[in-house]
């Protein structure tokens, strides 16, 4: 859910219809974001993102990273551009849920740390 998307535009002092044209989408549809109707696809998140010039945590509402975040870096590439695999990555565990996606993550993190 895009917890501060209506926060964070209005600092820019923009509408929702001049955000929608630099994004090329309707009107409508940037409403819908805002009011948490529909999610935006990773790659739409992750433009609104760079027009707002802030991370796509910070859109999210996501302020507390886990101890596991904070090892792998999360603190530091928080302003700085992700991949769009990596953004994707982002969504797909946002949408398992805590439990399921923290559960999820750590066996990951495992994972690549077996791998090193």
């Amino acid at each position: 859910m895009l917890k501060n998307l209506k926060s964070i535009r209005r600092e820019t002092n923009l509408s929702q219809k001049q955000v929608a044209e630099k994004l090329n989408i309707s009107q409508q549809t940037y409403s819908d974001y805002e009011n948490c109707k529909t999610e935006p696809s990773s790659d739409t998140l992750t433009e609104i993102a760079k027009l707002f010039d802030v991370s796509v945590d910070e859109l999210l509402g996501r302020e507390d990273f886990t101890p596991e975040e904070r090892a792998a870096g999360a603190m530091a590439t928080r302003k700085e551009s992700i991949t769009p695999l990596e953004d994707e990555l982002l969504y797909v565990f946002r949408r398992l849920g805590k439990k399921h996606g923290e559960e999820i993550q750590r066996s990951i993190i495992t994972m690549i740390e077996k791998m090193g």
